[in-house]
């Protein structure tokens, strides 16, 4: 449900975006694109942190640092 409501989402701005943009000046297009490029910027470097691979890397470190806080405790 939660990933229909952010569909309908997505395409409800999308569709109004469409609407308004032939009301919208050059410069203010210009800073919606601008703004849309680094939100998929950041998009990409949020998923990237979470990709797999990082997350295996990350679980590792915490196995490897409770390894090593369970011996110095005992």
């Amino acid at each position: 449900m939660q990933i229909i409501g952010l569909i309908l989402l997505i395409a409800t701005s999308w569709y109004i975006f469409k609407l308004t943009s032939n009301f919208l000046d050059d410069q203010t297009k210009r800073e919606l694109d601008e703004n849309y490029e680094l939100f998929k910027k950041q998009f990409k470097d949020l998923k990237n942190r979470f990709s797999k691979d990082n997350l295996k890397l990350i679980w590792e470190k915490y196995k490897e640092e409770r390894k090593t806080s369970t011996t110095k405790d005992d």
